[in-house]
Order: structure tokens, then sequence, then C-alpha cells
């Protein structure tokens, strides 16, 4: 049975002070020196671990989910348990019970407890710390985490709880804007509260005339005091919600966003007997032009997952692990946007598969049952979007942290085979070109490189040559004939149909390289460019036979 190492335990306690964050605790910790092999394999458990994420509301003991490494072995689990009774942080002591209470590790009990009073304590202390908005948002995140497990698990929390949640909520009132999610999320966790009810329906009420920047929190903050107010200020209540949209539609700044919220406008006023807002809706979705007949949605992230991105490029220990980070698995991404289409999470207008709009209203052109994925498709592309933001996100913070110049990048991209020093240092320039803010300079360097090393990586296991036969020239194989073989070759048939989606297909997909290398655009948008810089970190993990920790774009 293993023993806690004294130093490992003095350099979490260090990492973890004032940190009020795993990320940058496992940042911190990752770079001490323990001394001996035991205590660095020690050291190593411990930082994997603060990186993963546990179950919000754990079932318990059968079919928990352990963050994103499948069942730890027992070793893991013990070192989990000995730190875990002896850190002073109270953070990580409750996310390691956390993590152990998923594993089904020890008595449930015990870990609940544990885990619930760490999340706690951690609140306090950044609730009782001067600071900015983001420690107010991880307050309200280890508040509902305790909250969660207190209700799976029937465990009564301490009065404090409800206090803390109170003064919490009063504060992100007071504060940015932008932190609506935040408080969102803390009040529904607290609606089962019965003695704070009156204040809880009064914060929801002054947070819906608050928060405006974000009209999905606006309504989330209306339908959480519908639930607990009177039954007689439902109809008052469903008039809110309402305008709500109305006055979102009325600020929208492109079209296809507006009638998108007219229609839920609408679609609220029929369901909860509302006809003439109902009317007002209608009116205003035939008075809406477009201006194009391709719908495309605009992403945003929300400020915690850029926070994490940058974080985890802060615990990489070097510019080429940090290039790793950013080739995330883009299964979840092709795959949980197909499903949201599935599962019916884009209605109305968005939902239909081809659309045109004239001056008298929407008018919808179905097209072929054949072409019935159309909308499966444009979510895969919404997907790459933000997953380009993400990755946009990673650069930025990659090139804050290291300033590489042109010689780093060459040492951590070159590859013997696939890349050799002179083409690597092709691909350096676009990465610098990119850095500097030339991002249409980028994308023309970056292209070509993309499919060299995908005809590299291909050439052992597929065809990638064709000889002359008679009157048929030979030729080499161009890109999309190289996308098409990547299942061939052994490589997932997801990321194939996501560089097709992104590269060549001109018909519903991104098509970067015929746009951007034929002249049919101008200069593309920051976050497309990461994505074909990503596409060559991608192939180019492959070569080097290094990827990136799963869990990188959660």
């Amino acid at each position: 049975m293993p023993q806690i190492e004294q130093k490992v335990l003095t350099a979490l306690m260090k990492a973890a002070q004032g940190s009020g964050s795993l990320i940058a605790t496992s940042s911190a910790l990752r770079r001490a020196d323990v001394g001996s092999d035991a205590a660095a394999e020690q050291r190593d458990v411990l930082v994997a671990a603060l990186l993963l994420r546990p179950s919000v509301g754990a079932k318990g003991r059968k079919g928990a989910q352990t963050g994103r490494l499948g069942q730890p072995a027992p070793a893991q689990l013990e070192i989990w348990s000995l730190y875990g009774d002896e850190v002073g942080d109270p953070l990580v002591r409750g996310h390691l019970h956390h993590l152990l209470l998923d594993a089904g590790h020890g008595r449930t009990p015990d870990h609940v407890r544990s885990a619930a009073n760490g999340y706690l304590d951690a609140a306090r202390l950044l609730l009782e710390a001067p600071g900015d908005g983001h420690g107010l948002s991880r307050a309200a995140r280890y508040l509902t985490k305790a909250g969660e497990l207190s209700r799976r698990f029937n465990h009564p929390l301490p009065d404090r709880a409800a206090t803390d949640a109170l003064a919490l909520a009063e504060r992100i009132l007071d504060g940015d804007e932008n932190d609506g999610w935040a408080l969102l999320g803390l009040l529904k966790r607290l609606r089962d509260s019965q003695d704070i009810a009156m204040a809880l329906a009064d914060l929801a009420e002054r947070a819906a005339e608050h928060f405006t920047y974000d009209v999905d929190d606006r309504l989330g903050f209306l339908e959480l005091l519908r639930e607990i107010a009177p039954p007689s200020r439902r109809t008052e209540i469903d008039t809110a919600v309402v305008h709500a949209l109305l006055d979102a539609a009325d600020t929208a700044d492109v079209g296809y966003r507006r009638l998108n919220l007219l229609e839920r406008a609408a679609t609220e006023a029929q369901q909860r007997g509302l006809p003439d807002l109902r009317e007002r809706a209608g009116m205003a979705q035939q008075q809406t032009t477009l201006e194009w007949t391709v719908i495309r949605k605009e992403g945003t992230l929300p400020p915690m997952m850029v926070a994490r991105q940058r974080a985890l490029v802060d615990a990489a220990p070097d510019l080429r692990n940090a290039l790793w980070l950013t080739v995330p698995d883009v299964h979840p991404v092709m795959r949980a946007q197909a499903q949201l289409e599935a599962d019916g999470a884009f209605e109305g207008l968005l939902r239909i598969p081809s659309s045109r709009i004239n001056p008298a209203g929407p008018v919808f052109v179905h097209r072929p049952a054949e072409a019935d994925n159309d909308h499966a498709v444009k979510a895969q592309v919404h997907g790459l979007d933000l997953l380009g933001r993400l990755i946009a996100t990673q650069l930025d913070r990659i090139h804050e942290r290291f300033r590489p110049d042109e010689f780093e990048m060459i040492d951590a991209l070159e590859h013997e085979t696939v890349l050799p020093e002179p083409r690597a240092r092709i691909l350096a320039r676009a990465f610098l070109y990119y850095w500097l803010g030339e991002t249409d300079a980028a994308a023309c360097v970056a292209l070509p490189q993309v499919e060299q090393i995908l005809r590299e990586l291909l050439r052992p296991r597929v065809s990638i040559i064709s000889v002359a036969k008679g009157q048929t020239p030979g030729g080499v194989a161009m890109l999309g004939g190289l996308l098409q073989s990547m299942p061939e070759a052994g490589y997932p048939e997801d990321w194939s149909r996501a560089l097709d989606l992104l590269l060549v297909d001109s018909d519903r997909g991104m098509n970067l390289r015929n746009d951007v290398l034929h002249g049919l655009t101008g200069t593309p948008p920051k976050h497309h460019v990461a994505l074909i810089l990503q596409a060559a970190l991608y192939l180019l993990s492959h070569a080097h036979g290094q990827r990136a920790a799963p869990g990188t774009i959660a």
C-alpha cells in the first residue's frame, strides 16, 4: 500500500494556495520537484486527477463515470484516498473525494460529506477573497456541486450553505453582466430550499431585469420565477417571456437570428395562451427579410471554457506538447452537433433543410427526401466553427506563453518523413503569419502543407499515384481523393468527414482550400484559419505518434 510522500503533500498544498482553480493547481504541481521517483509517480497521479471532471450529481457506486480516463487503477484510488484525507485545501479535498465517490471506492456517505463540505469551504474562501467575476463564477460552480451531491444522496448541507449562496447571488447581481449563466445555475440549485423561497423569487426577478445581455439567461430566470412564484403571477411572467424574445428580436444584428427569435416568441405566445402577442410576432416575421439563402449560426464560447483552454496550455511542459493540445478528439464535435438535430434542439426555420426568404415572409422549399440529412451536416459545420474558436483561444495563449520564433517552431513541427526541415520551415511561417495577424497569408501558406502532410502519411498505406494507361494520363491523388482514402488507411471516419467539410466540400461545408487558394473569398475569419493550422497539427500528431490527452475541449 502506498504511503504519503511528505514532499508531494507540501508541493500540493503550495500549488493549491490561493489558486482557487484545479487547473492552476495541477499546472503548478506538475512543475514541482519532489525528489524521488516514487514521489514523482504520486505527483503525476495527482496532476492527472486534478484535470479529471467528476460527475455532477453522481449516481452512486454503480455505473458512475470517472472523468475521461476510464476506471482508474487501484493504486491510483489509494493515492486519491491518502491525499484526499490529508490535504488541507478544501477544493482539492472535495475534488478527490468526488472522484472516489464516482469510482465507488470506500464508504459513500463519507465521500459525499467530504466532497460537499470541501466545495462549500472552497466557495466561502472565494467569497471572502477580493477578486474579479471569475472567482464568483467558480464559487457558484462549487456551491452548485455541493447542492447536487446533497440532493442525490440525501445529505443535509450546513445552514451556512444557503446563506453563502444568497450572499454570492447578491454579489453576482452587482457584478459583470456576463455572469448571468453562473447565477442562473446557482439559483436553480436553491429552488428546493423552502426557507429562502421569498428571497429566491426576489433574486430571480431582479436577475431577469438585470441580465439582458443574453436572452437565454433572461428566459431562464423568468422560468425559474414562474416555478416558485404564486400561480396568480403566471400570466404576468408568461407575458414577460414573450416580450423578452420580442425585445431580443428587435436588437438582433442578423436577419436569420431575428427570424428565429420571432418564431420562438410566436411559439411561446401560442402555448401560453397570448393571442395578441402571437399575432404581433407573426406580423414581425412577415416584415423580416434576408439577403442570403444559406443560414449560418454564429457561436460564442462561455468564459469558463475559454479560461479552461488557456489553462490547459499553461499546464503543457513545452511548446510541442502545447501544440498537441490543440488536437482534441473531433468525434464529439461531429456527433454531438448531429445529435442536437436528432433530438429536436433546432426547431422551426433552422430545422428546415432548405429555405428561401422574400419580403412577403418566409417561403420554405423542402429538398428531396434523400437530402434529409442537410441539417445534420449544417450542425456539424457549426460544431467545427465552435471548435475553431477554441483552437484560436489556445493558439493565442501558446503565443503569449512561448513567443516562439521560426527555429523553435521548426523544431516542434519537423518530422523526418512527413514534414522534413524545408517544409517544416514553411509551415512554421504560417503560424508566425497567424500570430502577426496576417491570417490570409497564414491560410495560403498552410493549406498546401496540409495536403502534402496527408499525402505523405497515406503513401505507405494507399495508392496515391496513378500511372498512365492508354489515353488516360497518370497523376497524383488530389486532396478530395486523399480525404476519402483516410478510413481505408485506418484513420477515423469522423476526422475524414471533418476535414472534408473544412477543406473541400463546396456544397455544404466551409470549402476553405478551394475558396482561399482559388481566390473565391477575401480574408477568412481568424478561427477558420486556426482550424487549417489545427488540421496540419492533427495530421502531424499521427506522424509523431503523440496525441493530446483526451478531454481538451470539454
